[in-house]
C-alpha cells in the first residue's frame, strides 16, 4: 500500500484502520509510522477486492472519509491513499464505477466505456 499522499499527522489514523484488518506484516512486527514511511506491504488472507472493501470499511468506520482507496497503476497488488480533495490538483481521473484512476480525461472516459459491458 502507497502512503505517500498521506500527511505525517494522520498516519497514526491510518495506520490504525490498517491494525483492524485481519493480516500479516511482512518484514515488521507491527505498523507504526516509525517503522513504515511510505509503504506498508503486508499479506492478506482473501482476495485483493476483499482487501480493498475491509480497507474502504475500516477507514469509513474510523471516520477517516476525505480518502479515497484506488488501484496503483503502476504496481500489481497495490493500493494507494487519496485526499479526495488534492486529486484535481494532481492530475488523476477516477472511474465513477470502480475508482481505478487514470492519468487523462481520455484514459477514464475509455475504461468507463467497459463498463457498460458487464
Amino acid at each position: 500500500m502507497d502512503l505517500s499522499f498521506v500527511p505525517v499527522l494522520q498516519m497514526n489514523e491510518i495506520f490504525n484502520a490498517i491494525n483492524q484488518i485481519p493480516h500479516r506484516l511482512i518484514g515488521s512486527q507491527e505498523i507504526n509510522s516509525v517503522a513504515l514511511p511510505q509503504y506498508v506491504e503486508f499479506e492478506f488472507s482473501g482476495s485483493i477486492n476483499d482487501f480493498e472493501d475491509a480497507l474502504h470499511s475500516s477507514l469509513e468506520k474510523n471516520s477517516i472519509l476525505d480518502y479515497v482507496v484506488t488501484r496503483d497503476s503502476l504496481k500489481e497488488n497495490t493500493f494507494t491513499l487519496l485526499k479526495t480533495g488534492d486529486l484535481g490538483q494532481l492530475g488523476i481521473y477516477f472511474c465513477d464505477f470502480c475508482e481505478a484512476f487514470f492519468n487523462s480525461e481520455e484514459g477514464k472516459y475509455i475504461h468507463e466505456r467497459a463498463h457498460y459491458f458487464y
